[in-house]
C-alpha cells in the first residue's frame, strides 16, 4: 500500500486499503488455522462481491455495510417496513428493524417508504450513529425517487442508494435513469438480491405475525 502511494498510484493505494479493512473486519478474533475451507470460500465471495459493487455503483467507497428496506401490506391494512443491516456481505440479524406504519392511510407504498426511511435515518442522526455504506430500496425508480427526497430532507444528500426492481433485476441510481443490469451471474447482483430478499422475508414474517394478533391466533 505505501509503495503504491510513493509510486503515486493513489486508486491502487485506496484499493489495498479498502481490501486490508474489509478483510479485518471479518477476522474478528478468528484463528486462523481453525478457519475451514467453507470460511475462506464465503469470506473471498463477500470481498469479490462487495469490490464488484463498488466499482459497478461508483461508490466512494467499499459497503461494508448495506441497510436493505421493504414493505408489506394488504391494500394498506396492517402495514409494516423492514430493515435489514448486511455486514460485509452477511446477514447481521443485530442489527434488523421492524416498522408498524404509523403515518400512512390506505395502500400508498411510496408513502410507507418515505415514513420508514425518516424514522430510521432521524433517529440514527439524533443518537449520532454510523450510517452504512450503502441503502438498497425494493422497487424501481419511483421508490428510489422516494427514499432520496427523504434522504435529502435530512441532509444524507450524499448517502449512497440503489434500487432494484423486480421484473428486469435492475438497479438505479440517483442521476442514473437508464436501469442498469449486472449479468446474471454477477456476485454484486446477487448480494443484493439476498439482502432485498430477506428484508422481504423478514417484513412478511412481522406482517403475518400482525395478522394472527389481530384474528387471536397468537
Amino acid at each position: 500500500m505505501r509503495a503504491a502511494s510513493n509510486n503515486r498510484e493513489y486508486e491502487k493505494a485506496a484499493d489495498l486499503r479498502d481490501r486490508l479493512g474489509a478483510l479485518e473486519q471479518m477476522q474478528e478474533k478468528v484463528v486462523i488455522r481453525e478457519i475451514q475451507k467453507e470460511d475462506l470460500a464465503l469470506s473471498l465471495k463477500s470481498t469479490n462481491a462487495l469490490k464488484e459493487l463498488k466499482d459497478e455503483l461508483k461508490l466512494p467507497k467499499w459497503p461494508l455495510v448495506i441497510e436493505g428496506f421493504d414493505i408489506s401490506n394488504i391494500s394498506g391494512a396492517l402495514a409494516v417496513g423492514s430493515m435489514v443491516r448486511f455486514s460485509n456481505g452477511q446477514p447481521d440479524q443485530s442489527g434488523y428493524r421492524k416498522f408498524r406504519i404509523k403515518t400512512v392511510a390506505g395502500p400508498d407504498d411510496f408513502a410507507m417508504l418515505k415514513e420508514v426511511i425518516y424514522r430510521r435515518y432521524k433517529r440514527m442522526l439524533d443518537e449520532k450513529g454510523k450510517l452504512p455504506d450503502l441503502i438498497l430500496v425494493d422497487g424501481g425508480k419511483g421508490q428510489l425517487s422516494a427514499a432520496v427526497e427523504i434522504l435529502y430532507k435530512l441532509g444524507l444528500k450524499k448517502t449512497p442508494i440503489v434500487s432494484i426492481a423486480k421484473k428486469e433485476e435492475e438497479l438505479f441510481t440517483p442521476g442514473t435513469p437508464p436501469g442498469l443490469k449486472l449479468p446474471k451471474d454477477s456476485v454484486a447482483l446477487r448480494l443484493l438480491q439476498r439482502v432485498r430478499d430477506e428484508a422481504h422475508r423478514f417484513g412478511l414474517s412481522y406482517h403475518h405475525t400482525l395478522r394472527k394478533k389481530k384474528l387471536n391466533l397468537v
